[in-house]
């Protein structure tokens, strides 16, 4: 098996086919959906569709399909967590220091950022005021499957697409799961445990990543601070969507809603609390060490 390496949405990617080798035309393929879906919807290039309610005034916006796919996600999402997910949260990531460093003028101070409210109707968006859209709680999960679904309509069926640590993984030819280690949240050499992919999606996410000062990328924004209370999360479902988006609950939601998102996304999942603690689903089938 040989792997096809690239660089895409700001991480390391890496594709393994067991099986027939991946052949040029898929390999472009591949190449130019993710700099298509960073040119579209990456808050870090000014001239995205993303950027593109930077200074909207309040009023109703056509939007493509695709971000209309994305932004149907964070409502769901927004609605789970009672408000505290919110990808209008691009607002407060910048004004901790974490956006378009080219521009500084674009910046606001975070105690000085008013969220704007926003609605979505089929494909059409309604905005109250300037808008920053992220879409990093779950933007790669979605991008895996995309990736994932071009394999199998190519006529790959065994393989595993790893965005930086998100993977989806279908069987190894022999029909054994594809065998993930789980690293332990701001440890690079000690693993947490391992999961088993069958035909199957997992994310991982921590505070330790994308980290700054005192700021990292896990922003409440009804409380304009990060996350403190839960340092690491993974996610295992039937799609790599849905295990990105079970982690951004387990962050951003109370445990209260941390089954009802699990049974909602057929998800098992872990989170390592700020204490060391580990939690695990009921359902969770992976082994920790």
């Amino acid at each position: 098996m040989k792997d096809f390496v690239f660089q895409g949405l700001g991480t390391h990617w890496s594709i393994t086919i067991d099986g027939k080798a991946l052949e040029d035309s898929t390999k472009k393929n591949i190449l130019e959906y993710v700099q298509s879906f960073e040119n579209r919807f990456s808050r870090f290039l000014l001239d995205s569709e993303n950027n593109s309610f930077r200074e909207a005034e309040p009023g109703e916006y056509a939007v493509s399909e695709e971000f209309s796919k994305l932004l149907s996600v964070a409502d769901q999402l927004r609605a789970l967590t009672n408000g505290v997910y919110d990808p209008v949260a691009g607002m407060l990531l910048e004004g901790a220091g974490y956006g378009v460093q080219n521009d500084k003028a674009l910046h606001k101070k975070i105690d000085e950022v008013i969220l704007p409210t926003w609605s979505l109707k089929e494909r059409t968006l309604t905005l109250d005021g300037p808008a920053i859209f992220d879409f990093g709680g779950f933007g790669k999960g979605y991008c895996i499957d995309q990736l994932s679904n071009m394999l199998k309509d190519s006529g790959y069926e065994h393989f595993i697409v790893d965005g930086g640590g998100d993977m989806f993984g279908t069987t190894k030819k022999d029909g054994t799961p594809w065998k993930i280690a789980i690293e332990y949240p701001g440890k690079k050499d000690m693993a947490l445990g391992t999961v088993a992919l069958e035909n199957k999606g997992v994310a991982v996410s921590d505070s330790f990543r994308r980290r700054w000062g005192k700021w990292h990328h896990l922003i409440n924004p009804k409380e304009k601070e990060v996350v403190t209370d839960i340092i690491g999360g993974v996610a295992v479902a039937d799609s790599s969507l849905s295990a990105d988006c079970m982690t951004s609950v387990l962050f951003f939601s109370t445990s209260a809603n941390h089954a009802p998102a699990s049974e909602m996304y057929n998800a098992q999942y872990l989170l390592v609390q700020d204490d060391g603690f580990t939690r695990v689903s009921p359902s969770w089938k992976g082994k920790l060490f």
